[in-house]
């Protein structure tokens, strides 16, 4: 699944105009945001189901993060847009508040000593908490690392956020959900992998 390095991808990306260039990005009740999109297959499937709505695509690594903007063009999507950058620093990129975020397939780190290189550790929990809408809005984890899921369970948990869905099986779940495969979880889902599925928010 690894892509070659393509050192003329970040300038690709900067000139294309679904490249957010301007910061922070103004986020409202329509806006879904995707936190480590990779080649965005799952993103641009949602972008071209619900062309009223604004989607983002936040990617640590712009190789990756160029197929996203050639699915952009391929089918002439106009409510996509890409952001090169980390997640530590959504409260300098965006404002106000998003509708939905999605977590998926993101580094697991494994080692114990990087736990809080994790996105569901709780520093990030209170990033995302920052711009996600109170009152509607929605958090959406997929990995097929199980222990990740039961980290991010316990994050969650620690943290005082509300849990509204948890499952080790998402594709044999009953939880009603407009769900596209990235890329991972098309590979893990033909290898017969469960997917984990947590669905949580702040509201209190």
């Amino acid at each position: 699944m690894r892509l070659r390095f393509n050192k003329n991808a970040e300038e690709i990306i900067k000139n294309s105009p679904f490249s957010i260039k301007d910061l922070p990005f103004r986020l409202d009740e329509n806006c879904v945001l995707e936190i480590g999109m990779g080649k965005g297959k799952m993103i641009c499937e949602l972008a071209k189901n619900h062309p009223e709505q604004i989607f983002i695509g936040l990617e640590k690594y712009s190789t990756p993060a160029l197929s996203a903007i050639k699915k952009i063009n391929e089918n002439n999507l106009e409510n996509l847009f890409i952001l090169i950058g980390d997640a530590n620093k959504i409260n300098e990129y965006f404002s106000g508040k998003c509708s939905t975020i999605w977590l998926t397939f993101s580094d697991p780190w494994p080692k114990k000593r990087h736990f809080k290189r994790r996105l569901v550790y709780r520093e990030f929990l209170k990033l995302y908490e920052l711009i996600l809408d109170n009152k509607n809005g929605i958090i959406y984890f997929k990995s097929d690392n199980d222990g990740l899921y039961e980290f991010a369970l316990e994050e969650i948990k620690e943290y005082g956020a509300n849990l509204i869905y948890h499952t080790s099986d998402l594709h044999n779940s009953k939880f009603e959900i407009e769900n596209h495969f990235t890329d991972y979880e098309k590979k893990f889902f033909e290898q017969k992998k469960n997917i984990n599925f947590i669905a949580f928010n702040f509201k209190k």
